[in-house]
């Protein structure tokens, strides 16, 4: 069985963090997101994932050919993004004809049941399934509505009107090949808008419903958020460890160290510090509540707190960088500089 990711946008809501990085390669605890969902697809039985993707794909290709990821993965590329339904269309050719696609949004993060799933959307007969989660305000996803049998009889995509507590949609699909025959060529198309409200009124569509974990991390707030409920738990954080020659560190947690990590004599890190891999943290800094990217220096006697500090970037020492502050990838913070509150600091 065949998965696809749609990445195919350009993450604006990311920026400035995705001006340099694929959404897909966004660290999540310390692991690039791509990791992290092609390893769940494999526990859902998926055997090979198509990455559909637009935004620096270049840099996502290469990234994803050095990796050992759980699952094959192929990349289709869209000169153009093509909104949910036309990236399945374009890789068509890569598609199983005889079994269902399993499809989810590129910035989704959660632990639904893949072959529970599968499971439910094979024995029910229905063309599309789809993964619901309960949401207090539904406003800013799609909103299905039930049945007494859990069909999807209604379906809305972003509706204004505030009703109350209501199931959404998680962004993960089953699609028979006949939904995907039903998705017009040459140009953008919404699932959600223009494929799933025909299958409701037809009674064609199934609901899964997921009382586990689930985050959308399409923006920096929710990114954040995500990674520090997330750190929380085991099977993410992992182990944290401090090499024997940097016995002085201090890492207060929860913190997540990534691999080839330096922390030098004195540093402080953490609480909810999660620094990728090839962050280097020098003497007397002290880092807490901040997301570093890979291959990050933080200098001598700095100070960072609550904030999101991009790939490749140096911090010069006795930099302070106040809290909510964003920094850019590959940005150089001189020494003894005095990042504001809330500041964005682009490349």
């Amino acid at each position: 069985m065949k998965g696809l990711i749609l990445a195919g946008g350009y993450a604006t809501r990311l920026r400035p963090l995705s001006c340099s990085k694929p959404k897909l390669l966004f660290p999540l605890v310390g692991v690039p997101l791509v990791d992290r969902m092609a390893a769940w697809f494999g526990r859902g039985g998926v055997t090979e994932v198509i990455l559909a993707v637009n935004h620096l794909s270049d840099k996502l290709r290469v990234d994803v050919s050095r990796r050992r990821l759980d699952t094959k993965t192929v990349l289709s590329v869209e000169e153009t993004p093509l909104g949910t339904g036309g990236p399945i269309n374009l890789a068509r050719p890569l598609l199983d004809k005889d079994e269902p696609l399993i499809v989810a949004n590129g910035d989704v993060i959660s632990d639904i049941d893949l072959r529970g799933l599968i499971t439910v959307h094979a024995r029910s007969g229905a063309e599309a399934t789809i993964a619901l989660v309960s949401a207090e305000d539904p406003r800013p996803f799609g909103l299905a509505t039930l049945d007494a049998n859990d069909r999807i009889i209604g379906f809305e995509e972003k509706s204004e009107t505030n009703r109350g507590p209501g199931w959404i949609n998680a962004g993960v699909y089953a699609l028979t090949p006949k939904v995907i025959a039903m998705i017009p060529h040459g140009r953008p198309v919404s699932l959600e808008r223009e494929i799933f409200p025909i299958l409701a009124s037809q009674g064609k569509m199934r609901s899964w419903k997921h009382t586990g974990f689930w985050y959308d991390i399409g923006k920096i707030p929710d990114y954040i958020i995500a990674n520090r409920q997330l750190l929380q738990r085991v099977e993410f954080r992992g182990t944290t460890s401090v090499e024997p020659s940097m016995p002085m560190a201090m890492i207060r947690q929860p913190s997540y160290i990534g691999e080839n990590c330096t922390i030098e004599d004195s540093a402080k890190i953490g609480p909810y510090t999660i620094l990728s891999e090839r962050v280097s943290v020098k003497r007397g800094a002290e880092v807490s509540e901040t997301i570093a990217f890979e291959q990050t220096t933080l200098g001598e006697n700095c100070t960072i707190e609550d904030s999101v500090i991009g790939e490749g970037v140096t911090v010069g020492k006795e930099a302070m960088i106040g809290k909510g502050s964003i920094i850019a990838g590959q940005v150089v913070i001189p020494d003894r500089a005095i990042i504001r509150t809330g500041s964005v600091i682009l490349n």
